[in-house]
């Protein structure tokens, strides 16, 4: 699809990170439709024309468990681009003719437990939420509310001095001039993944108060870059990291955030992506 959804992102990065290193790739979508919700140089054509002509020259590297089926029924070789460890993907990876590839440590953790071998491929965000020395609103406060929204509100109606804006339906450069000039992000999605949103506003110099992510332990230091909290907890936490007392601790989880966020720049996926092209990746994606 090319709704805004941090795995379609993802990919799509994917994509275009090994499109420039010299491989002959294309992102197949309905109806050959582009995101508009964020820039990328990778080409788009149709899916349905695309699993029509798959043959058994080609690679087809997908995301959505949904997919599997579909693409199982073609001669094409499988590559499963690991971004998320739900139960759903259990028959992909149990299924020696795909290869999977892990995004995060978490991912190669699930994989590596049935007994399969992932080749890691990393994560990044885009450059464009990188803090720049944009000036900061003190009472400004981030969040997306498409899932955990009580907690947000809830949230407000205990720090009802600070304000509030959402991320939600903007394009990917504005989502990080709002990061840039934020103080603080909510992070309000239980369960989630790996959590890109607050990832990226860790990268914009924004105090990242999150309720526990899945596979968030690979980037996510309580107290040091992030205060994480149960659902009924963000709310305090919310409003002592806003106290001015707490001055000292928002610089030092600021400081701790952009030094974490530094390790996911696209520039370093790519250098590890080209390493693995040396390696176990470029025989499964023939590249040469």
């Amino acid at each position: 699809g090319v709704g805004i959804f941090g795995g379609i992102k993802v990919g799509i990065q994917f994509a275009e990170i090994i499109g420039s290193l010299g491989l002959r790739q294309a992102v197949a979508t309905p109806g050959g439709m582009a995101p508009r919700w964020f820039s990328s140089s990778a080409a788009v054509v149709d899916r349905n024309q695309v699993l029509r002509r798959l043959t058994a020259d080609d690679v087809a590297i997908f995301s959505l468990p949904n997919d599997y089926a579909e693409l199982r029924g073609t001669k094409a070789k499988l590559v499963f681009h690991c971004q998320g460890t739900d139960p759903a993907i259990d028959p992909i990876v149990a299924d020696r003719t795909v290869t999977p590839l892990a995004c995060w440590l978490q991912a190669g953790d699930y994989i590596r437990s049935a007994g399969r071998d992932p080749i890691d491929v990393g994560i990044s965000i885009s450059d464009c939420f990188y803090y720049d020395g944009a000036p900061k609103n003190v009472r400004l406060v981030a969040y997306m509310p498409r899932r955990g929204r009580e907690i947000a509100e809830a949230c407000m109606a205990t720090s009802p001095d600070l304000e509030y804006v959402s991320i939600d339906g903007m394009h990917e450069t504005e989502v990080a001039a709002l990061m840039k000039s934020a103080s603080y992000f909510l992070a309000t999605s239980e369960r989630e993944w790996f959590g890109l949103p607050a990832l990226e506003a860790m990268a914009a110099a924004a105090v990242v108060l999150t309720v526990p992510a899945l596979a968030g332990a690979e980037y996510l230091s309580h107290g040091e870059n992030c205060l994480i909290a149960d659902p009924e907890g963000l709310p305090v936490a919310l409003a002592g990291a806003a106290r001015p007392a707490a001055a000292h601790l928002r610089a030092r989880l600021r400081s701790g955030a952009m030094a974490a966020a530094g390790r996911y720049r696209m520039s370093l996926q790519k250098a590890f992506i080209k390493r693995a092209l040396a390696a176990d990746l470029g025989a499964v994606l023939s590249w040469s």
